[in-house]
């Protein structure tokens, strides 16, 4: 029995020591059916789904396969009766025409190797008849006011965001009537949601106390600030007023909630409504894929002054000018923007390599719709006092009781992007990193002969804001944001270092100096056809790569 214990233990302890390399086989096995499920073949309908599912559109693909093989005439005519000229149309084609009993008018026009349906355009274009076509029966009405409603897919909601980078300088004030204590010395705010902007800079940022202070102070510093706000549906009713006009008769109802707007206007007026909302619908209906990484390059001695960015040209085709915009907190040091052909991210994270130590700090994804802002945030945020007054009461006995304010202080990476995507796939972004480092900073305060001791918050930040430009697939590289450390390393004589006063005579300290550099490099893929399945079979590869089979 005790031998049967032993071995069974034995057997176990040899199983917990060897633990096999976890590897994401769902995560893998999941991206592999995902980038196949658009390849293999799908099952049929049935036939009374498909009955019931959107007939009016299967009537309307069969209807422009129809088209597809339309014969071609020519047509002359001059100061033919409206009426007779679509009953002649129809005549020698396998469509019905109904004309309305009120319409009227000559039609004069002189066609050569024209389709049907190119001929009714041309008409309505034209002589301003309502054509309507729905399989082969064509409705024709007269050239008066008529009713349409148009659909348009868009969120009923607003949406509205603030951009700012502030650098302020102020003094210290006092409160008379409640004994309060203010301070602010290098404060920056910082915001999300904008779509514009152009300041960078760094800096640290400390809330600092004082009392027993009669004066107030207050100098203004660079800052820039940007505001957005999106609201479709409210600006929709007077910009397709403004397409259709002001006549009588005219009228635009717009619903948010069903996504419908009803126009009543003339047939060229209600055509124009037409083109203008599927041209919105296509804009607004565009998607573009950004991905980020915000890294902090230690640099090598050879490199003290800052990235030589002119290596990056032997990457690929670097595109744009090379500037600086913005200013910063402390320093000269401005933000530099370029955009590069290179693919992706490790041609360029292999050249920081070689000019010092590379720290990937966030490597954020994330899609948005165009001109909508995308924000990723990613820290915590901590309370430190930025207020403190006392309230005395007097009475048999004087009391004070202090009144203490807490605010949140943010301290990680925060990334907030609006991307504007033109037609030929060429990306605007305004874009809005920042990096902040919050840490605690005891302060004593002495208000009414009582001591107190503060836990304030002393920010290190590092943020920019600029617009920038790049193709489809381009990587936008922003850098400049530079920051240097300060270390103080202590070297001792054996034995005699430790001496009380003494040993201070056997210590050498040494203060070593390090420069980092934040680099911010950004992705724009502009959503296509197939670039989801694209996307798919990319992240299955990285996972082949990372995990080898």
């Amino acid at each position: 029995m005790r031998t049967a214990i032993l071995i069974a233990a034995t057997l176990l302890v040899t199983a917990c020591a060897h633990q096999p390399e976890r590897k994401p086989v769902e995560a893998h096995q999941a991206l592999k059916q995902g980038a196949t499920t658009q390849d293999s073949k799908r099952p049929p309908l049935p036939d009374s789904v498909r009955a019931n599912l959107r007939p009016s559109a299967m009537e309307a693909n069969q209807a422009s396969e129809q088209l597809l093989s339309e014969p071609r005439f020519s047509v002359n005519a001059n100061g033919i009766d409206a009426a007779d000229f679509f009953a002649g149309l129809a005549a020698d084609s396998p469509y019905n025409i109904v004309v309305h009993p009120q319409v009227s008018g000559t039609i004069t026009l002189s066609l050569k190797e024209v389709t049907l349906s190119e001929t009714l355009e041309v008409i309505s274009d034209i002589y301003g008849y309502d054509i309507k076509r729905q399989n082969r029966m064509i409705r024709v009405f007269p050239a008066g006011l008529r009713t349409e409603t148009i659909a348009l897919d868009y969120l009923a909601l607003q949406r509205m965001g603030l951009s700012q980078t502030s650098v302020s300088s102020g003094g210290v004030k006092d409160n008379d009537q409640q004994n309060g204590m203010y301070g602010g010395a290098g404060n920056l705010n910082n915001a999300g949601l904008g779509n514009q902007g152009g300041l960078g800079g760094q800096g640290n940022q400390s809330n600092r106390g004082a009392s027993g202070l009669n004066s107030g102070m207050q100098t203004n510093g660079s800052s820039i600030s940007t505001q957005s706000e999106t609201d479709l549906w409210g600006d929709l009713k007077e910009i397709v007023q403004g397409v259709v006009g002001e006549g009588e008769g005219r009228r635009v109802v717009v619903s948010p909630q069903a996504g419908l707007i009803t126009v009543t206007a003339f047939p060229s007026e209600l055509r124009a409504a037409r083109e203008f909302l599927a041209s919105a619908q296509q804009r607004l209906q565009r998607q573009v894929i950004l991905e980020a990484r915000i890294v902090e390059v230690a640099l090598n001695d050879n490199y003290q002054q800052g990235i030589n960015w002119s290596d990056l040209f032997s990457l690929g085709n670097a595109n744009g000018s090379i500037g600086f915009s913005g200013g910063s907190v402390s320093g000269s040091n401005g933000v530099f923007g370029m955009s590069l052909d290179v693919g992706d991210f490790s041609g360029v994270l292999n050249l920081l390599q070689d000019q010092g130590n590379v720290q990937v700090l966030s490597n954020p994804r994330v899609s948005a719709s165009n001109n909508q802002k995308a924000v990723i945030k990613i820290g915590e945020d901590e309370y430190f006092v930025t207020d403190v007054s006392t309230t005395t009461v007097t009475g048999t006995a004087t009391t004070s009781t202090p009144n203490i304010e807490l605010t949140p202080f943010f301290s990680g990476i925060s990334l907030d992007i609006t991307p504007q995507i033109s037609d030929n796939g060429e990306v605007i972004l305004h874009v809005h990193p920042s990096v902040v480092e919050t840490t605690e900073q005891n302060k004593t305060v002495t208000l009414n002969e009582e001591s107190f001791v503060l836990p304030l918050a002393q920010s290190n930040i590092r943020e920019s804001d600029t617009i920038v430009r790049a193709r489809n697939g381009e990587i936008v590289v922003l850098g400049g944001l530079m920051q240097t450390s300060y270390t103080d390393q202590e070297s001792k004589a054996p034995l005699l270092g430790d001496i009380p006063l003494l040993g201070n005579l056997f210590k050498n300290t040494r203060r070593s100096e390090q420069k980092k550099e934040l680099v911010i490099l950004i992705r724009p893929v502009v959503v296509g056809v197939d670039t989801w399945q694209q996307e798919l079979e990319r992240s299955s590869d990285l996972l082949k790569r990372w995990y080898n089979d």
